[in-house]
This record gives C-alpha cells, structure tokens and sequence, in this order.
C-alpha cells in the first residue's frame, strides 16, 4: 500500500526524524489513516529511548508549548506557528497484564516492543522518521494484508482478556472502516465478554461515548449488541429498536441547539444518551433500568435519600430484612451487586432501584429520564393554553429534553409549536417589573413578594401589559384584590 503523506506534515515529520534519528517512528492510527488515504486526526511519535528529550528539542525549535509528564515518559508540544501539528511523544514501552481488565504494568522497551502492545494489527504499525529509512513502514503483526483485505484482528489471544475495551474499539473501528471482524476474533470475544463487568463504570462509560463521536453510530451499536456487550453491563439492557432513528433525532436536536440557543451549557450528551435509552416508552428501556445503568456508568445522577436503617448490613439476606422494616418489600428476584462500598440493588418485578450504604437507603435520580417524564406534561397543553401555562410547565425542565422533544417529529405538532414558542420567544423574556420595583413600590420580600412577581411576570407573558406603567396599574389591582 502507499503512504499518502501531506506535504505540509512531511516537512514536520522530517524535522522530527532530524532531531530524533533512527530512534523515532509514526505510529498507530496515523500511519493506519494515511495508508487508508484518511484525515490524519492525531500525531503520535514513539522514541526509542527518552521522548522527553526530543520533545524538549522540538519545542525549543518551533518555539511552541510543552507538556511533560515524566511519570509516564510523555510529552506534547504544541507549536506557535498554527501551521504545525500538536505532537504527542511517547517514550517506546512494553506491557504486562497482571489480571484480566486491569490497567497494565509498563516498561521502557523497543519500537518492537511498542507495536506488540497495539490492540489490532491495523494500528501495530510505525513509520520510521529517519532520514536515510523516511517513510518504510515496519510492520510486525501482518497490519498491512489487514489494512487491504478490510480486516480488524488482535495481535494475540490474550488481547481481549487482557484488555476487555478492545471489544468496545473492535467494533468501531470496524464500523467506522467498514472492515470485518475475524470470526476467530469473534469466538475470542465471546470468551471475554464476561470480563465487561469487571471494568469501572468510568471506563464503560467512555468506551460508549467514544461511539458516539463515529459516523456509523447504527452500525457499530448493532455490532456491539450481536456481540452481546450492552447484555453484559446489565441483563436488562435492551437497546431499542428505535435506536437509529432516535439517535438520529438526538444528533439533529443537538445541531438545532447550537445554532438557535445561546446557552453555551447544553450537554449534548445527555441528549445523546437520552435517546440511546430511547424517546418512546412503549420501546425505551423502562426507567428504573435507565437508572440502574446511570448509576453503573457514573452517568448524571443523585442519590436521594429516602430512609435509614437500624444498623449497617452486610449480606443479602440483612439488606432484605432491614428493607422489610422500612417497608420496602424487595421480590424474590431483586439483583444485589456490591461495587465500591455501596450497594445497587435492582427489583426488576417492582421496577425499583436502590442504592444502599452506611445503613441508608437510596433511590437513584437522573435528568436523563426527564424525557420519557415529559409526556405526562403533554397532556394538559392544547391550543388554547396560555403562554404563562406553557411557561410554568415548561420552566422547570432541563433544556436538554425541551431542544430533544421540539426536534422529534413523533410529537404532535401543537405541542412542538408550544416547545418552540417556549425556547425560542417566551424565554428570552425579561420581566418589565422586578424585585427593585416592588420594593420601590412599599412591598417587603416575603412569599407574597415572589408570588405578585411571578404573577406579575405571567400577565406580562400573556401580553397583558407592555410597559412599566402598564406593570405597575396591574400590581395596584393586585393589591385590591388582596385587600378586598
């Protein structure tokens, strides 16, 4: 295969091969990307050797920004000139995994030793930089015929077990190249998709999110989910059969938002994963599911307490009796699972979860069920509400679900019209009368205070007055009201 190489990187790369010599070499997806005629996303340098020093030399050389962290033998320099790549340096290392789905114990080694640690032999691959061997590709693990035949492979039969968010980036690599993963990587990933629940929540989490990022989010969801990953965080995961189009919905919702709500803190995704759970509720994962998973994955969550009980247990068979004495009934089928110092306990029959710890009991609260909790609200809108109505509805829900629900045409069109009047007029409101001016006006800040402004604030949203005379005849009225 021939490497496609930007003049403008060549002359960056060349400069680096310079300072480095025959001890540094392109590595990983770079290399993968301009084999595949690809954008070239991320520079990642190897140094046989010291990294540190060669990054030190480059930064002194384009006059740029360096990072160090010289616990790990790394560093990034980040130039002046705007022209010029950031590059990432890599001190070359071996790896050693201790236990499967653990973090592996690292070693200074060679360029060799460097590429056996790659998770598949398309990324196993290093350029080298050196002026007399510039652009030979060296290739330990058979990367090329891989890249060519459109095949995503590990480099060993451990990989998996070792490492078992390899399966997470088998899939996305394979739907982002639309390559095809070996069956023999199949059967070694049905061996290891056990050790899934092993790894931290964080991690879980941002294996997902990373899929997410990818143009051929459907397919790569639909290649974890044959695999039975989402079956592995938790048995009751089911992704929708709604998730194309929902996700879909998400993506168009969070475009929406950025180009019509000024508020810089939409968090796209929560909307993204809103609609991974899915947006209908005859096809969405129930929600106390929703919860449990929100818990597991350390998505946007808060405990709520809602008792205590008389001692701290230990055991299954204490949590069941300190529960009954509470008056929480658990079913015969609930899961316990014990990660952490806290308990997450999972009552499938009676849609409950809980969280148990220090002899306190928790239920899960997540804004990311917010959407599915919207319908209900639905249901008093009509065309006659008026604006001050849709406001007191609509007011105390997160923006994330008010910008989802407008941009999903499965909702009927009067109540998209009432979402975007909301978001896009009522919203952007100013009262014409504040709390100075009650004050002003002889009123002391009180409860009766806030309601006269609320109230106040309504007639104005519902075009009762226009200007500050106009506001303050309507709280004279108020006020006869409250005294006659």
């Amino acid at each position: 295969m021939e490497m496609h190489i930007p003049d403008s990187l060549s002359e960056s790369l060349r400069e680096i091969g310079g300072i480095g010599g025959e001890h540094v070499y392109l590595v990983g997806g770079s290399v993968r990307d301009m084999l595949l005629k690809r954008p070239i996303i991320d520079i990642d340098i190897v140094v046989e050797g010291d990294a540190i020093i060669v990054a030190k030399q480059l930064q002194k050389r384009w006059n740029g920004k360096l990072q160090i962290h010289p616990q790990f033998g790394t560093a990034t320099v980040t130039p002046e000139n705007p022209d010029k790549p950031k590059i990432d340096f890599v001190t070359a290392r071996s790896e050693t995994y201790q236990k499967p789905a653990t973090l592996p114990k690292v070693e200074p080694g060679t360029i060799t030793d460097d590429l056996l640690r790659r998770d598949f032999t398309i990324n196993a691959l290093a350029m080298s930089l050196d002026a007399n061997t510039y652009g030979n590709v060296i290739d330990i693990s058979g990367g090329l015929d891989d890249l060519k035949s459109g095949t995503v492979r590990v480099l060993h039969n451990r990989s998996y077990t070792d490492d078992p968010t390899r399966i997470f980036r088998a899939c996305r690599y394979a739907g982002r190249f639309n390559f095809q993963i070996t069956d023999s990587d199949g059967l070694l990933i049905q061996e290891a998709i056990s050790l899934i629940s092993q790894l931290s929540g964080e991690r879980i989490r941002n294996e997902i999110e990373r899929v997410f990022v990818e143009a051929n989010v459907s397919e790569i969801v639909q290649l974890l989910n044959h695999f039975g990953v989402f079956k592995a965080i938790s048995k009751s995961w089911n992704v929708p059969s709604t998730f194309s189009c929902d996700f879909q919905t998400a993506q168009k919702a969070i475009a929406w938002a950025s180009e019509h709500i000024d508020d810089k803190e939409i968090r796209a995704n929560l909307i993204l994963w809103m609609s991974f759970f899915g947006l209908e509720n005859g096809n969405g994962l129930p929600l106390h599911v929703i919860e449990v998973l929100c818990y597991k994955l350390v998505l946007k969550h808060q405990l709520r307490r809602t008792s205590n009980t008389q001692k701290e247990f230990s055991d299954e068979e204490e949590i069941r009796c300190g529960f009954e004495m509470n008056g929480i009934s658990l079913s015969k089928d609930a899961s316990f699972e014990y990660n952490n110092g806290k308990w997450c306990i999972v009552d499938y029959d009676n849609e409950n979860t809980y969280v148990y710890a220090d002899g306190r009991i928790y239920r899960v609260q997540t804004p990311i069920t917010a959407y599915r909790k919207l319908h209900t609200l639905f249901e008093s809108i009509t065309e006659d509400t008026e604006p001050s109505a849709i406001y007191q509805l609509l007011n105390p829900v997160s923006l994330e679900v008010l910008v989802l629900a407008f941009c999903n045409v499965k909702i009927a069109e009067m109540q998209r019209i009432k979402i975007g009047d909301y978001l896009l007029k009522m919203r952007p409101i100013k009262p014409i009368i504040n709390g100075d001016d009650l004050i002003e006006w002889g009123e002391k800040p009180s409860k009766n205070f806030e309601r006269l402004l609320k109230e106040i604030f309504h007639d104005q949203l519902d075009g009762k007055f226009k200007t500050k005379s106009d506001g303050y005849t309507r709280y004279q009225q108020l006020k006869n009201q409250e005294r006659g």
